[in-house]
Order: structure tokens, then sequence, then C-alpha cells
């Protein structure tokens, strides 16, 4: 018998109601907890106790021969099912991908205040603030404002904004307590979930309404004005559990005009009406505002407003298969202050006048407007023999977009999309497992582009595996990579200052990606190592570049083009070691060797020219210094007696750039959390102390203005059950 067990035997148990399969697998789920949920009388609980520890024991002893129950110290290593390569729930060591888990216990332990601030735990990932409520997050360098090569999930649903081809992380909606897991493909992922997953994807999977029932309240504070509130309550009457979740967000930022803050609320209801059908809705919102700006840009205030809904349907089929049907919609909406055109340019007013240029609010930043997606999908998945798994499904999308000052347009700019993808996973014999994937997508300006992978596993014994996997991606262009038309027009008619336009030739982006990989697990050792090594070669980039013709004031146009090549090749290393139920530790690090060129990527200085016309002129960015050559972490975790934790959090980076960003040298950091656990009856009490920045050795963040110092924090979490 295969472990995990068929999905018919989950009918029979009704574990479909459970969020993922490896709560079972990792026996971490609390049994009476969840037979209360599930309403079953007691002879019914033990013999589904009985069916779970039987099918744990047949499925270990297929995989290595031995009959014996696994014990507790071999549970220390955990051996979590992922779904994020190919939609297939697989063991790691099965995936055609390198993925990173990041669990429950390591958001605690990280001591994080913000959701990208996890990612740092991720080899390959870097994580910089733009501003203090504005993140960047990319992977293997070439980071920017609005980095645009990762797709980011919640619950399968993706957050990414066309509009401005990035992701707006605190417009996400969730909190740091919504979180149950969070899985990261490190590598392109394009023939799984399409174009935004070009260089990775990131899948957030939140708390289910029928894990953790009660109420929890979290309340948090510290220096720089920050204030962090979340409620969540999880509830249940017979097959249905719905879940409430709200938070408030506010800090000062870098203490430079950049300080902000943000509330959520949202709504989760999963249903079971029968065995076989799971019905899952889900609602939320968000608003706030945020000083933004890229280097030296003025600090500006950004107000945004989102909403989403979603609706899944999950069968169960009688054929070891299942069927999946998502339906949701996005929209956000952002609004910019306006600012003085003589104190953008730092030029003064008359000086201005005699050029034909009377000072007037200007819109500097332009990030605003609305964008709006709408996504049906349809999967199935089956099983055609004893070696063979698949999954296929198809898309339709749509995209509206919105925004004067990105598009130089008062209508709503729409593009129609579909998709069409799928997995074939052979297990040819005990050693060797073939997968087999591809995402064909057809976009209405640039028809269709087929991204493929083959991907072969070599299990060398249960606990240890060989990988390599070949994957052609494409990303197609964005919304405003398609169509940005943005000018800074006077009130006089005339262009003045740097433009957004976009190549009427712009072509997909290309990645070729070679993975090498070897996982392996050794419960004796309580040891878990994963080893990547990688190339990616991407031969015509989508990057703005600057035209070689200024406009007035200094000014140039810069056009979305396929003038950027490169190619990234390294190592990825993760180790996760659990001497004890006590103490474990999560290491990665990561070397990136990055070469490539951007056509005027950057301007230089030209001391002929006139201060108030052409004081630079575009130039060829060398991409070798655009992400960090070293990065290192370290996460640990230690309980103490009397229900203490302590727990460090060390992070290294080496020197990199950040295009629209400064040179940031290398810098190491060092967090550290103590938290107290009170248990009172039903209730549980949760204190925590966070020091971020321990070392006390300021450092810079994207842009050298901002300036990270130590930090502290207090918070009090309790759960009402």
């Amino acid at each position: 018998m295969r472990w995990p067990p068929s999905p018919r035997f989950i009918n029979i148990t009704k574990c479909a109601t459970l969020p993922r399969l490896a709560d079972v697998v990792n026996y971490s789920m609390d049994w009476n907890v969840l037979m209360t949920a599930l309403r079953l009388p007691p002879l019914k609980r033990a013999l589904c106790r009985l069916c779970l520890v039987l099918a744990a024991s047949t499925g270990w002893a297929a995989n290595s021969g031995d009959l014996s129950l696994l014990s507790e110290d071999d549970q220390l290593v955990d051996i979590p099912l992922v779904s994020s390569a190919t939609r297939l729930a697989q063991k790691r060591s099965e995936a055609p991908a390198s993925i990173t888990v990041i669990n429950r216990e390591m958001i605690d332990a990280s001591g994080a205040q913000e959701i990208p601030e996890l990612l740092r735990l991720v080899p390959g990932f870097q994580v910089y603030q733009v501003n203090g409520h504005k993140f960047g997050v990319t992977a293997h360098g070439l980071g920017q404002s609005l980095p645009g090569r990762l797709e980011v999930m919640i619950d399968g649903r993706s957050v990414y904004l066309s509009a401005l081809s990035s992701v707006d992380w605190h417009s996400l909606g969730i909190g740091l307590d919504d979180i149950d897991t969070i899985e990261v493909v490190r590598g392109s992922n394009v023939p799984t979930y399409g174009s935004n997953a070009f260089l990775g994807a990131i899948n957030i999977i939140t708390r289910n309404a029928f894990k953790d029932q009660g109420t929890r309240i979290m309340a948090a504070a510290g220096n720089r004005g920050s204030t962090r509130v979340e409620f969540s309550h999880n509830g249940s009457i017979g097959n249905h559990g719905v879940r409430l979740s709200a938070g408030y967000l506010q800090n000062d930022g870098f203490g430079i005009g950049d300080e902000g803050q943000g509330r959520y609320f949202n709504l989760r209801s999963t249903s079971s009406p029968t065995l076989a059908d799971t019905l899952e809705l889900q609602l939320g919102v968000t608003q706030g505002h945020a000083g933004i700006g890229a280097s030296f840009l003025p600090i500006l205030d950004r107000s945004y407003d989102t909403n989403y809904q979603s609706l899944t349907w999950n069968r169960d089929l009688q054929d070891n298969g299942s069927l999946k049907v998502q339906l949701y919609r996005n929209y956000f909406k952002a609004a910019m202050e306006k600012i003085l055109l003589s104190d953008a340019l730092g030029v003064p007013a008359p000086a201005l006048a005699s050029r034909g240029f009377p000072d007037e609010p200007i819109n500097l930043l332009l990030e605003e407007g609305n964008t709006e997606r709408f996504d049906l999908e349809l999967q199935h998945q089956f099983r055609l023999q004893s070696k063979f798994r698949a999954i296929w499904g198809i898309g339709l999308r749509q995209d509206r977009g919105q925004s004067v000052a990105l598009f130089n347009k008062s209508g709503s700019i729409t593009e129609n999309q579909w998709r069409v993808f799928g997995n074939l996973e052979w297990q040819a014999n005990r050693q060797l497992l073939w997968n087999l994937g591809a995402m064909a997508e057809h976009h209405d300006l640039l028809g269709t582009k087929t991204s493929p992978r083959l991907g072969v596993n070599y299990l060398i014994d249960p606990q240890q595996s060989l990988r390599a996997s070949y994957t052609l991606a494409f990303r197609m262009p964005s919304l405003l990579d398609t169509y940005q038309d943005a000018r800074l027009t006077h009130s006089n008619g005339k262009d003045f200052a740097q433009g957004l336009s976009a190549d009427t030739n712009l072509q997909p982006e290309e990645n070729q990606t070679v993975e090498l990989g070897y996982l392996g697990t050794f419960p004796a050792l309580k040891l878990d190592i994963d080893l990547k090594l990688f190339h990616e070669k991407v031969p015509q980039g989508i990057e703005r570049v600057f035209s070689s013709d200024p406009l007035p004031l200094n000014a140039y146009t810069r056009t979305a083009s396929n003038q950027i090549a490169w190619r990234s090749r390294g190592l990825e290393a993760q180790f996760k070691f659990r001497p004890s139920g006590k103490l474990w530790l999560a290491l990665q690090y990561s070397y990136l060797d990055l070469k490539g060129e951007a056509a005027g990527g950057e301007l230089i200085s030209d001391p002929e020219a006139d201060p108030l016309d052409n004081t630079r002129i575009p130039n060829d960015l060398d991409l070798s210094t655009m992400g960090p050559k070293h990065t290192l972490g370290l996460l640990a975790s230690h309980r103490l007696p009397q229900n203490w934790d302590l727990s460090i959090n060390y992070y290294q980076q080496s020197t990199t750039r950040y295009f629209s960003g400064s040179k940031i040298d290398s810098y190491q950091r060092l967090d550290t959390r103590l938290g107290k656990r009170i248990l009172q009856g039903t209730t549980e009490t949760q204190i925590a102390f966070v020091v971020q920045n321990l070392l006390d050795q300021e450092y810079s963040e994207f842009q050298i203005r901002n300036q990270f110092d130590r930090r502290v924090y207090l918070s009090l979490s309790l759960h009402f059950r």
C-alpha cells in the first residue's frame, strides 16, 4: 500500500476536511480534536486509529522492508508531503524540484514581525525592504523595487498584481498567525503554476478551520512606533467549519517619512456536504497607507484598498482520483500623494519657470490605479495504473488594469488568457521515479508558449535520493510590461520627465534551467540534508532600459524591452538537525555566480552637459554585482524548563546592488526570541520578547538611507479553547 493512503481511504475517515495529509503522516494532529470534529462514535474512532497505524506501518515497510513502527525519536525528522512542485502530493524526495517547507514552529521561532521576513529562511532567496512598509523578494539576485519573477499564492490563489508586475506584500490580507506552512519551490516552476513562477513559486497555506479550535488574540509592540494586533476564531458545527481573522499593523518605518499602517479582515468557511465533497469559501478585505519611494526619490504616501473572493470545490473520485474547481477574484486599488515639480527635481521654481515649466503638483511615483483579476481553473487528478499518477487541468484568466499614470489612458485595459497544464508521475521501479510536466499559456498579443519540465529522481534507499531536472520556461509579459505608457506631462502639454513605455516587439522571457539535487533524511542522526546545483540561462529577459534621447529637465524614457540577458549558477544547501525533542537547528547557505549585461541599464554622469538638461547618459550595466555571492542563515530553537523556549536567527549576506536602489555592503544580523508558555485550564498564554539586530550593527536595506538598527518587541498571545 502506498503512503499516503488513497483518496478513497481518506473519504472513509473523512480526513478530506484536513488542510494537508501531511498532518496525518507526521502524527502532528490532536487525535481527539479530529475525532470530535468528525463526530464519530468511540468504536469508529478506534477503527480509524487502527487503519492509520496499519497504513503507516504498511507504507513504511513497503519502502524500507522494516515492519516495525516508527518510534517517537524517528518522528523528530520531518518528512512532509508537498504539492507545490507538480500539484501532486509527494514526498520531497519524489518531487522534481527543490522545495523548502517553513512550518509553524519555524515561524514562531524566527521572531519575524512581517511575512516576507520568513523567506530569509529559504536558500537562494533575497528579502529586502524598499521602504518601511514595502518589501521586495527575489531569487538569485536582480532585485528591484517591484520584483516580478516569483509566483506568490495564498492557498493556491495567486496574489500577483499584473498592473504593477509584482506582489504588494502589505496588501496580502493575512497575518503571521494565519499561516500554517509555506511551501517554496526554489527554481522555475512555470510548468506547474505559469508565467509568474519564472524563478520560483511561494504557496502560503493558511490555518484550517478544523484545527486549533477556539479564539486567539495576539498583541505586539516595539520601538519605532510598532504595533501589531491579530485576532482569529476557529469554530465548527458538524461538518462545517469557520475561521475568522483580522489584524492591524503600524510602525514608523525607517524614520524617513515612510511610516504606515494597514488592517485586514478574512472569512474562511469549509464544509463537507458529502463524504466525497468539500466546499471552501474565502473572503477578505485590506486597507492601509504607507510612505514609499525608491532610491533617493522623495517619500510619498500611497493608500491601498483591496478585496478578494475565492470559491473552491474538491471531490474525491472512486478511482483514487480527485476533481478540483477554483474560482477567484482579486481587486487592488492604490492612490499616490502628489508633490511639487520643484521639490521632485530639487530645482528652484524660478529656474523651472525660465525653462517653460511653471511649478505645479505632479504624480511622481506612478504607483496608482487599480488592477483586477478573474481566474477559473479545473484540475483532475487520477491514477492510470499502479505505477502512474497524473494530473491535468485548464484555466481561464482575465486581467484588467486602469491607471492614467501608468497607461496614459482613462479606461481599462483588458487581457484574456487561457492555460492547459499537466504532470505525469511514473514509478519505473522501486528506485526510479520520473516526472514530466508542461504548461501551455495563451495571451492575446503574443500567442501560445509551452513550458515543459522533465525530472528524474533516483531513490538510493528510503532515506536518500538524487534528482536531475531540465526546465524550459517562458514568462509572458505582464499587463504593465505590455501596455505601459507613463508620461509625466506638464499642464502646458509638454512631457518633461522620466516616462515608461513598452517595446512594440516585446517577447516573452525564456529561462533554461538545469538542476542536480541530493536529499537525505537520516532518522537515526535526526538530520535532513538538501543540496542543489543549478544553472539558469535567460537569453532575452525583460527590463526597463533607458533610451538614448533625453527628455527635458534631465530625464529619460525607460522602455520595457528584451535588452537584458544573464546566466546564473550556484549551490544551495539546507540542513535541519534535531538532536532531541527540545532542540533543533535549521541551516541554509547559497552561493551565486551571476553574469550578464543590461543594455542601457543605468545612467552615468556627463560633466559637459547642461545641469538642467542632460547631466546623465545611458550606459550598459554589468549584472555580476546584482546579486549576493554568499548568503547564510541559521535558525535554532531550544525548549527550556518551565515551558520557556529560546531561539536565535542569524543571517548574513554579501555585497549586492539593486535596480533603482543602492550598492549594499555585506552585513550580518542576529535576532533572538525568548518565549514563555502558560497553561491554565483551557487557556494558553504565550509571552515573547524579541530583539532584532542584536549585534547593534546598523546596515542598509535596498537603499543607503534605509538604516536597520536594533529593534525590540514584546508580544502577548492568548488562545481560548
